[in-house]
C-alpha cells in the first residue's frame, strides 16, 4: 500500500472523506497521512520538500462530450459556480450561457445542466500540522511534510474547510476539491 491519507492515526482505514454543508460553517477535521508498511520511503522527485496541498478537481464543460447523470462541471470559463447534469447526453459545440440563480437550468446539445450553487474554492480548504495552526493557516496553501517520510509512521494532517455561501453543498457525486501532493517516488528498504 502507497502513501496516502488516512483516517485513523494506526493507518487501518483510508480517508473517503465527502464533505457536506447545509448553510454556512466551518468544518475542522484531521488525517493522517503515510504508509501502513514501514519499508516503504517517500521521496520528492523534484522539490525539496513534499508538499501535500489542495487541488482542483472539478472538470470544465466540453463541447461535443458525453455527460452522464449527476456529472458534475463547471463552465470552461470557470463564474464561481458548478452545474449537475440532469438529463445525460451529449453537448453541442457552444457552450451555454451560464445562470447562477438557484433552480436555473439550461441545455448544451442533448444534455442539460441546472446551477447547484457556489463551488468551493481551493482557498476555502485550510491545512496545518497543527489544530493551533489552523487559525493563521492560508487557505490554498501546502503543508511541507518532510524531505523524506518512513513507512509505518503516520503525520496529523488539520483540515478546516470554511463554506461561505448559503448553497447546500457537498462533494458526494463528483468531487470539486481534493488534497494531492507534489510528484513523489516511493521506494523500499530494508528496516
Amino acid at each position: 500500500m502507497a502513501f496516502m491519507l488516512y483516517a485513523d492515526e494506526k493507518m487501518q482505514k483510508p480517508a473517503d472523506i465527502r464533505l457536506a454543508f447545509n448553510g454556512t460553517g466551518i468544518l475542522d477535521t484531521v488525517l493522517y497521512f503515510g504508509s501502513n508498511q514501514s519499508d516503504e520511503v517517500l521521496k520528492p522527485q523534484t522539490d525539496a520538500q513534499i508538499i501535500l496541498k489542495p487541488v482542483d478537481l472539478i472538470k470544465k464543460w466540453e463541447p461535443n462530450k458525453f455527460y452522464y447523470w449527476n456529472n458534475i462541471i463547471e463552465p470552461s470559463h470557470p463564474n464561481g459556480y458548478i452545474y449537475r447534469c440532469t438529463t445525460q447526453g451529449v453537448t453541442g459545440s457552444e457552450e451555454p450561457r451560464w445562470w447562477i440563480d438557484n433552480g436555473g437550468s439550461g441545455a448544451s446539445g442533448s444534455a442539460r445542466f441546472t446551477v447547484l450553487g457556489e463551488a468551493y474554492r481551493h482557498t476555502d480548504i485550510k491545512l496545518s500540522l497543527t489544530q493551533a495552526g489552523l487559525d493563521s493557516a492560508v487557505g490554498g496553501a501546502g503543508v511541507e511534510l518532510g524531505t523524506q517520510l518512513q513507512g509505518g509512521n503516520a503525520i496529523a494532517v488539520y483540515m478546516r474547510v470554511a463554506n461561505k455561501s448559503y448553497d447546500l453543498r457537498n462533494d458526494f457525486t463528483d468531487a470539486c476539491r481534493g488534497l494531492a501532493t507534489n510528484s513523489t517516488i516511493t521506494t523500499t528498504t530494508d528496516v
